[in-house]
Formats: C-alpha cells, sequence, structure tokens
C-alpha cells in the first residue's frame, strides 16, 4: 500500500506528485490543508512529528523529507528511471536538488509569502497570528515567516530569495548550453522535478520573466517540461481558476518591487 498525505498548492508535495506521475506509480492521497493548519492536527503529528508535508507511507513504513521521498520513490518501483547510472552525472543532479532543498525552497516560500500570505496574516487578529507563528515548531522558519509579514519585500529574506532566483537562472542557463535538453546528460530527471513547483510558483505569481527574460535556453527549457504529461497532471488539471486568480493578483501587487530589488542586487554585485 502507498499512500501520500500531501496539498496539492505545496510546492514540496507538487515534487512527490511529479514523481509518482513520471513513475506510473498508483498511490492512494490524503489532503492535508495547509491553509486550515490541519498540518498540526495531533492526528497528523503522530504521522509527521514535524508537522510538514508531504509523508509517504509505504507498506506501513514512513518517508519524509521530499526529495528523499522522490529518491525513495525512484528507486523501488519500475517505470522510467528518473536518476542516471553513472555515480558522477547522479552527483551532478544532486547539486541541482539540493540546491532547492539549501536555498530555492526557501527563496520560493519567501516571495510566495510576501505575495500571497502576508496580507491575510496581517490581517488576523494578533493572538491567532502569534499561535500560527509557534506552532510552525523550526526556528528558522519562524524567523523567515516573522521577517516577510513584518517587512514584506524590504525583509533580507526576501532579497536573499530574489538573489537565489537570480544565481539558480542564471547558473542553470550557463548548464544548459553544455548539457543539453535537460540538466543531466542523460535525460529527463529528478533535477527537473525537484525544479519544477519553484519555477512554477514564480510563473503563477507572474514574476518567472523577471529571470528569464534574457535566459533563452532556461526559457526552452521550461517550456519543455510544461509540455510533459506530469506537468499537466500535478498543475494544469488539478490548480483551479481562482488558486491561478490569487496568484497572479498576488504576484501583480509585488512584481515591480521584485524587479527593482533584483537591480539592486545586480548592481550590489556589478560595484564589487
Amino acid at each position: 500500500m502507498l499512500k501520500l498525505y500531501h496539498d496539492h498548492n505545496a510546492v514540496c508535495c507538487q515534487k512527490v506528485e511529479l514523481t509518482l506521475c513520471e513513475k506510473a506509480v498508483s498511490y492512494d492521497a490524503q489532503i492535508i490543508s495547509l491553509f486550515k493548519s490541519e498540518q498540526y492536527s495531533p492526528e497528523y503529528l503522530k504521522i509527521n512529528p514535524r508537522g510538514v508535508v508531504p509523508t509517504l507511507i509505504h507498506d506501513g513504513s514512513i518517508i519524509i523529507e521530499s526529495t528523499l521521498v522522490c529518491e525513495y520513490i525512484n528507486d523501488s518501483f519500475p517505470g522510467m528511471a528518473l536518476m542516471p547510472e553513472s555515480p558522477l552525472e547522479k552527483a551532478g543532479v544532486r547539486l541541482w536538488t539540493k540546491l532547492v532543498d539549501d536555498e530555492i525552497h526557501e527563496a520560493g516560500s519567501t516571495l510566495s509569502f510576501c505575495a500571497m500570505f502576508r496580507d491575510r496574516m496581517l490581517n488576523m487578529p494578533q493572538d491567532e497570528r502569534e499561535k500560527r507563528y509557534r506552532n510552525v515548531g523550526n526556528p528558522i522558519r519562524e524567523d523567515m515567516y516573522r521577517s516577510s509579514v513584518d517587512l514584506g519585500l524590504e525583509s533580507p529574506v526576501a532579497f536573499r530569495a530574489i538573489a537565489s532566483y537570480e544565481l539558480m537562472t542564471r547558473d542553470l542557463e550557463n548548464h544548459l548550453a553544455q548539457s543539453g535538453d535537460w540538466i543531466s546528460k542523460s535525460g529527463f530527471s529528478l533535477a527537473e522535478i525537484c525544479m519544477t513547483p519553484y519555477i512554477a510558483r514564480i510563473e503563477f505569481l507572474g514574476l518567472i520573466d523577471i529571470w528569464l527574460e534574457e535566459r533563452p535556453r532556461v526559457a526552452e527549457w521550461w517550456e519543455r517540461m510544461k509540455k510533459r504529461q506530469s506537468f499537466t497532471t500535478v498543475f494544469t488539471n488539478v490548480l483551479s481558476a481562482t488558486n491561478l486568480e490569487e496568484m497572479s493578483a498576488s504576484g501583480l501587487k509585488i512584481r515591480n518591487r521584485v524587479a527593482e530589488r533584483r537591480e539592486e542586487y545586480l548592481h550590489a554585485v556589478v560595484s564589487q
């Protein structure tokens, strides 16, 4: 038995859903609504004490942390191989999945928070807002959320997020010049899967051209990704018009300032 606890519009969960789709693996799904804070329910915390999604249960064993879940699925089920055979090329794929875990997850979360969730938090009663902060359980993430709510795009965390997307898209443009259509020379891999939700998020927020307008290889790579059936299954067929409209409207409110702060970063780099 395979069961996935997830939320459709959570980027970490989308990584796992893409992997399951690419491997053509059937599974039972249970939605854990992050908006309703269901990840902190006593029932779910018994399964995943960290109070995060996704969680995969396979024949009674619990697997957490989305990148590890993706690797587990690839290793455990037949179908399309999502990691190269060569140890060197595997290490190359893991450089990109590690970048997502180390930097891009926080960057995507920060921009999403500044765009979509900041107003909701500011409109909450103070005691409810504090409860949500406490429920995070991770002081580093809590500081990120507090800074994003208090300062919005003027937060150092937001500036770091914008810089992270800049560096990632710059490096990917250069990398694709050598690797070809996909990040690994061997073909489509977990590198694409782990990157996709974070690129999709900035597209849905209407921010993607800020980073891709002058990066044609990344733009072409992204169009190839969006043509895959897994993208249609996980994004196109699931996200409602309401979801998409909310993200687009939220992104529009911050778009100009994101572009300005990117220019601030580029100026600072050139001036060094």
